[in-house]
């Protein structure tokens, strides 16, 4: 069985963002590279250290906590917040007139190692763009519908806070979208399955099929707006099987997480792929390591091309 992530050196991922950097701006913007921390650990220790707010930064997405990353962070501060740590260093590129958004996000590109293998694999050109296990940790889904279902004392008992008026928002929208994601995973697995050379891949929520094609069609992360077509028409089932209606997304007690319906590719090309060597692999005896990049559009999970791949 191949492994990934044995040491954090295993896994590289670079983001590449549209921004327009400057002398003067309203914002200062930061290369963060990271190592064992996930985004927004690094973010809320930033945050402490030099005394800022969360809402005062601006980033494009999560990056995997067990990886060498390197990603790009706005703050509205004047003072110096640079760091120079072994697992996390922060330096000033210049200023910035706007926040760093998810819109900024071009996608990320990737070198990875994959080990304990026991023969050398071939390339991959595209990919059925599932959500990985990243998306769904401990209890995402669940608090995710349980906001839907308006059951916020139960979330707070699970959050272990008084209100959830003390959490985040990005975190709480975090919730929903790991909701959504659940659906669009199972939509889109049921999908594949009626493909005869479908083939079924694990991850934590259970299993999933996949298949080496691409296709040019989107799948809704369902919303109060959303509208499907015979192709997503399962959408209909899976909410009835939850118990949850199109109209629950619409929480107006915390209007902040009302987004209207987003339609993600199904299947997504590879880019720039490439296999960059293949030889033993000195952490685990008589198996081989392979090391490949290439490049993702954002949201898109390398660690779903390794599964898909090996």
């Amino acid at each position: 069985m191949f492994t990934i992530k044995q040491i954090p050196e295993d896994f590289f991922v670079r983001e590449l963002i549209k921004i327009d950097i400057k002398k003067q701006g309203k914002y200062k913007c930061y290369l963060l590279k990271k190592k064992n921390f996930t985004t927004l650990k690094a973010i809320e220790i930033i945050c402490r250290k030099f005394n800022l707010n969360l809402k005062d930064i601006g980033y494009c997405g999560n990056k995997d906590k067990n990886a060498l990353t390197e990603q790009f962070i706005s703050a509205r501060t004047n003072k110096n917040i640079e760091i120079n740590n072994e697992g996390l260093k922060l330096e000033c590129l210049g200023h910035l007139d706007n926040k760093i958004s998810l819109g900024n996000n071009l996608g990320n590109y990737f070198e990875i190692i994959v080990r304990n293998l026991d023969k050398k694999y071939n390339k991959m050109n595209n990919i059925v763009n599932y959500f990985d296990d990243q998306r769904f940790s401990r209890d995402n889904v669940l608090i995710g519908k349980l906001l839907l279902k308006r059951k916020f004392k139960e979330v707070s008992k699970i959050l272990k806070v008084k209100s959830i008026n003390e959490i985040n928002k990005k975190i709480l929208r975090f919730y929903i979208h790991s909701f959504q994601s659940y659906l669009f995973n199972l939509a889109v697995s049921n999908y594949i399955s009626k493909y005869k050379n479908s083939e079924k891949l694990k991850y934590s929520l259970g299993e999933l099929f996949f298949l080496n094609k691409y296709e040019k069609i989107k799948f809704p992360l369902a919303s109060f707006d959303a509208k499907f077509s015979k192709k997503d028409r399962i959408y209909l089932k899976l909410l009835k099987k939850e118990d949850v209606k199109l109209d629950d997304f619409i929480i107006r007690q915390f209007p902040y997480l009302i987004e209207e319906t987003v339609y993600r590719d199904v299947f997504v090309k590879i880019k720039d792929f490439k296999i960059l060597n293949y030889e033993k692999d000195e952490l685990n005896p008589e198996k081989f390591k392979e090391k490949i990049s290439f490049f993702l559009p954002k949201g898109s999970y390398a660690t779903m091309v390794i599964k898909q791949m090996f």
